[in-house]
């Protein structure tokens, strides 16, 4: 029985199926019929068409056989519908090249009738066999009136639907999708590096008036080549490309081991038919991948990390600072003594525009971003990224020009029970992508893989000089193509800031992070004081507005010579400051001593210790915010202090008998200090400290916690046997307790003040990791943090003893 009003029926072979009709779908048909037809006839009046198309919203009578199809009598073109890069279709391309070659001249530009191109552009002829092998034919171009063939011949009796005649698990390229892949792009990417490649001859013919060198495979080339390799005699729905690029996907995304992959690789292998051509291991999957431009250069670096064994020293077996040998073997000379992998950062960085949607969502912040006054919610509505546009108004004129962000921090690549062992990885992070899509782990690039066993420490400038240098190419601008606009462009990328945890501000910084000026906002007069075996931080209340409450009666009032908040350098101090260190080297050094005693007196502290190889970048001294901290690595600090502490945990409280003797030198908090008894003294018991009932209640508070499912770990496995310890608790853990548990699990255990303390600092990391900022509420956090600070001051004078 026919459809419903509204629906239409299409057909396919025998088979029929219903459908809503989609007007914009048949207004669409009728436009691709007109551009190939070379119709005049206004969209809605197809009077001259061959086609009805017209009556596609229209059922099709039900004892209608299939449409039959008189292919011209010269010439089969079943391969229109057949696989890409099949022997039938590269000969049915080589027919029509035939035909199109004995109507137009050797060096005529003729149409292209790819499914890209729609007989609307002209390229010489060798370009379009290109396009066609590779994006295929349009199929509803059927008579080649454009390439030399009789107008008069009629092909179809009726319309084919370019979305409808073809089978849906079938993708534009002709490889059979996999269903549970669907959104695979392989064969648009394909297509994209297709225009890329000629775009790039293009502009080198251009550039150098001949053609380049064929001895000299491009990437575009080894690409193709590799599409056409069927993985086995007769495997239509894989290439070896594609076979291999999946199950590395899948090796990653369900974190396979080598071992167990090449096991995966062997056994596929027996259990494809003969000839396949499928790797046998591991490295062989891998050595493909680097065939194809993905892999990475391997640099040797001296012991003592003194210098990198490239360019000027590529060829020396010694080192020329320290003179160790290259080779732990010095004989043989094939073990290096250790070894940095460079990921190069300027290719991926133009892939990121070779591809339609990449190219446009690169300019995502500029396209499409909502613009707020009031709230952030990307990095471009922050006041660096507006800094740096008024700064440099020539690089933020083109929104292809990409910012990024340099990440880095140690893991042990080997298990947490081998602590002896640390990598450093460098990640890049493009933030011209949207906010949901620049935190996503497949968009970081890892630009350098700095080997161990240890951290690097000083010397982590050394390993940065070829980033380095590619970011000083990428500021001057590198040729690339964007798919979007279909033209090339010189591409800029800028860093605009770094992310780490403390330790490593340092390291990437060459700022001191320990000793009196270890706080990054105190380089004049710091809140820093000596103890007895650590230095403190506390009087908070400067930060205050002169004539605060929490001003007056304050402990720490007398501790430090001014009452004022800290300073920092202005940019003219800062780079004299860094002008004194310029002249440190990485590596070992030749002249080697201790320091004078002279130095290691506060007010002679040096605050820079030398000056990184991130300063070689033009605009690094005008950066308005060089430096982030990881916010996750700090609440993990806070949360665990003011855990161990609650709980009085042997090893994590900072409630020890060295911090009640610092109170008694202080003068300050004299209902926790030591009381005398006779020969022996009494510890007295802190308000801030749970007794055993109370522990036993507290860990049965989260005992019985349960979150959403993907909110949160099951951190009742962090509890001990006994119920009254917490420990163990990863980044994520913490995160979770200190905004949204820890201040309700306290409540009613400990005083008011001190948990409307721990909640007010829930709160500013709960506001502070929002998904939008509101500017207002940031300027009023600013004036609330010191009061907090202050306030937990008063409670526990041994955290900010920390």
């Amino acid at each position: 029985m026919p459809p419903p009003p509204g629906r239409r029926q299409i057909r396919t072979g025998w088979t029929s199926t219903t459908t809503p009709a989609n007007p914009a779908r048949i207004g669409r048909q009728i436009q691709i019929a007109r551009v190939f037809y070379n119709i005049d006839s206004p969209p809605h009046h197809p009077a001259h068409l061959h086609l009805p198309l017209l009556h596609l919203h229209q059922p099709l009578p039900r004892a209608s056989p299939p449409p039959t199809v008189r292919r011209h009598p010269r010439m089969n073109r079943s391969w229109l519908n057949g696989t890409l890069f099949s022997r039938e279709y590269i000969n049915g391309v080589r027919e029509f090249m035939s035909l199109v070659q004995r109507k137009f001249g050797e060096d005529e530009d003729i149409l292209c009738p790819c499914s890209r191109c729609l007989n609307q552009k002209c390229f010489h002829q060798a370009i379009v066999e290109k396009h066609i092998l590779v994006n295929g034919m349009e199929s509803t171009y059927i008579r080649w009136i454009h390439h030399g063939e009789n107008s008069e011949v009629h092909v179809f009796e009726r319309p084919v639907d370019v979305h409808d005649h073809v089978d849906p698990s079938i993708h534009g390229s002709g490889v059979i999708e996999d269903d549970n892949n669907g959104d695979d792009r392989f064969d648009r990417m394909l297509q994209d590096l297709c225009t890329a490649e000629e775009q790039d001859k293009e502009d080198a013919e251009n550039e150098d008036g001949n053609n380049t060198d064929d001895d000299n495979e491009s990437f575009y080339r080894i690409v193709m080549e590799e599409a056409k390799r069927h993985l086995y005699p007769g495997c239509t729905k894989f290439s070896r490309l594609s076979f291999v690029i999946k199950l590395l996907h899948m090796k990653s995304l369900y974190r396979i081991s080598n071992s167990a992959f090449t096991a995966i690789l062997k056994l596929l292998a027996e259990a494809f038919p003969e000839g396949n051509i499928l790797p046998k291991s591991y490295n062989a999957a891998k050595s493909l991948l680097k065939e194809l431009g993905l892999g990475y250069e391997s640099i040797h670096v001296c012991f003592n990390n003194c210098v990198l064994f490239r360019k000027k020293y590529a060829k020396l077996d010694n080192c020329p600072v320290c003179g160790l040998s290259r080779w732990k073997d010095a004989e043989r000379k094939k073990i290096p003594q250790k070894v940095l992998r460079y990921f190069p950062l300027v290719p991926r960085l133009k892939r990121m525009f070779v591809t339609f949607e990449a190219a446009e969502a690169a300019q995502w912040h500029e396209l499409k971003r909502k613009r707020s006054d009031k709230e952030m919610s990307h990095p471009a509505d922050g006041e660096a990224w507006k800094d740096f546009d008024r700064e440099y108004p020539d690089f933020a004129k083109d929104p292809r020009n990409l910012r990024l962000g340099l990440a880095t921090d140690g893991f042990n690549p080997f298990s947490e029970q081998n602590t002896r062992y640390s990598m450093w990885p460098i990640f890049v992070v493009p933030y011209n992508l949207p906010p949901w899509a620049c935190m996503e782990e497949s968009n970081f690039m890892m630009a350098l893989l700095i080997p161990g066993p240890k951290s690097p420490g000083k010397d982590f400038d050394i390993f940065l000089e070829p980033l380095v240098e590619d970011l000083l190419d990428l500021w001057k601008g590198v040729p690339a193509y964007d798919a979007r606009s279909g033209k090339k462009f010189t591409l800029r990328a800028a860093v605009l800031w770094c992310i780490h945890d403390y330790p490593a501000l340092s390291t990437l910084s060459g700022r001191t992070t320990k000793g009196y000026f270890a706080c990054i906002h105190c380089d004049k007069h710091p809140l820093s004081y000596g103890l007895r075996n650590k230095i403190g931080y506390f009087g908070h209340f400067r930060y205050l507005p002169k004539g605060h409450r929490l001003r007056r009666n304050n402990e720490f009032a007398g501790l430090h010579e001014s009452n004022d908040p800290p300073s920092e350098f202005s940019t003219e101090e800062l780079l004299a400051e860094l002008e004194k260190v310029k002249e440190v080297r990485p590596g070992k050094q030749q002249v080697c001593g201790k320091r004078k005693r002279s130095e290691l007196d506060r007010g002679h502290v040096r605050i820079w210790t030398r000056m990184v190889s991130l300063w070689k970048l033009p605009y690094w001294k005008k950066l308005k915010l060089r430096h982030n901290l990881d916010v996750m690595h700090i609440e993990k600090n806070i949360c665990e202090s003011l855990i161990g502490t609650i709980l009085n945990i042997s090893g994590k409280t900072k409630d020890t008998v060295k911090a009640r003797l610092d109170l008694k030198d202080l003068g300050i908090k004299k209902e926790l200090q030591f009381r005398e008894d006779g020969d022996s003294c009494e510890m007295p018991h802190a308000r801030y400290t749970l007794s055993t009932e109370q522990k036993k209640a507290f860990c049965d508070f989260f005992q019985e916690v349960k979150f959403p499912d993907g909110f949160a770990s099951n951190i009742s496995r962090c509890l001990n046997s006994e119920g009254t310890k917490l420990q163990g608790l990863k980044t994520h853990d913490c995160h979770i307790l200190l905004q949204r548990i820890l201040p309700a699990a306290i409540r009613g255990f400990l005083d008011k003040d001190i948990y409307e303390a721990i909640a007010e600092l829930g709160g500013f990391f709960r506001e502070l990791c929002s998904r939008t900022l509101n500017k207002d509420v940031l300027s009023e956090m600013k004036k609330e943090i010191p009061i907090i600070l202050v306030k937990l001051e008063k409670i526990f004078p041994r955290l900010s003893l920390m």
